[in-house]
């Protein structure tokens, strides 16, 4: 039997990135990580694609300020040597609202080092459920992520969260957007 692809979901701790696993396997598996784990611990979800299972990689990232280690980098090898069939995709995630000065840090440590710039990486921009559209964002920023040398395959500007339950329909606030921001990753993920 073939190997499952491999997706690696990074980014700074509070980017999005339980919230987005949530989101793409449909229910509540992954938990906002614990601030005492090391940068780049990981753990592996099934995530159906277009009818084909793919491991999404749940990482921790390193905050703003962070570098890295010898234990971050031990992680990093470790990551890499469990991912079965190789790594076919690099997943960015940033929350819109907390762009830092770890996004550099986090990209060449996944990116440049990890992927070997031979690795697709795409980016996905949360927190933008009060954005109409949400494209707008990347419209917007686009310009100081090249301006930093941060290139992308790809990007999805989306929402993680349904939002408050509406009064008196079924529902949430976010219904519409949550399903366009799992979809659009999803096709980000193909």
């Amino acid at each position: 039997q073939p190997s499952r692809p491999n997706v690696v979901l990074f980014g700074e701790r509070g980017a999005g990135k339980s919230s987005l696993i949530n989101m793409l396997v449909g229910r509540d598996v992954s938990y906002a990580s614990d601030p005492s784990l090391t940068a780049f611990a990981s753990k592996g979800y099934a995530v159906d694609v277009g009818g084909r299972e793919v491991v999404v990689w749940d990482s921790v990232g390193l905050q703003k300020g962070e570098h890295h280690d010898a234990l971050s980098e031990m992680n990093l090898r470790g990551l890499i040597q469990n991912l079965h069939g190789g790594l076919n995709l690099l997943l960015y995630c940033v929350n819109a609202a907390r762009v830092s000065g770890a996004l550099e840090v986090n990209y060449d440590a996944f990116y440049r080092i990890i992927g070997g710039k031979k690795v697709p990486v795409v980016l996905v921009v949360t927190g933008l459920e009060n954005k109409d559209p949400m494209e707008g964002w990347w419209k917007e920023n686009e310009a100081e992520f090249k301006r930093h040398g941060l290139t992308f395959d790809g990007h999805a500007c989306i929402t993680t969260t349904r939002g408050k339950p509406l009064k008196d329909n079924p529902g949430h606030w976010h219904d519409e957007q949550y399903e366009q921001s799992r979809l659009a990753v999803k096709e980000l993920i193909k």
